[in-house]
């Protein structure tokens, strides 16, 4: 093996990370925070959120804006579907759509 080779490897040795599995841990949770969360709209839907973003604007809410329209409306849904168990849910969710899929014929 060559001198240059030699030393070329021994550097990449003396660099080469060992795992650090603590690293790769999620960090204990303290206050709760946010995330942030990408999330799939038609257009229609996302139109009537600004609509009403910019409508709570108007009224004299200055820092009104997508995030909270769509924070108040899980709200919304998390006390409407609260006392509800699994099965329930479901069944409302399908109702909902099957409901909405006749409107659009």
């Amino acid at each position: 093996m060559s001198g240059k080779k030699q030393s070329l490897l021994a550097k990449a040795r003396q660099t080469v990370r060992s795992p650090e599995p603590s690293r790769l841990r999620e960090a204990p949770r303290g206050k709760p925070g946010y995330r942030v969360v990408a999330v799939s709209l038609y257009t229609p839907e996302a139109e009537w959120i600004d609509q009403l973003t910019r409508a709570l604007q108007l009224a004299g809410n200055t820092k009104a804006n997508r995030s909270l329209v769509v924070r108040e409306a899980i709200l919304r849904l998390q006390e409407e579907l609260a006392a509800k168990g699994p099965g329930e849910i479901l069944s409302d969710f399908t109702t909902r759509q099957a409901r909405r899929a006749q409107e659009a014929l």
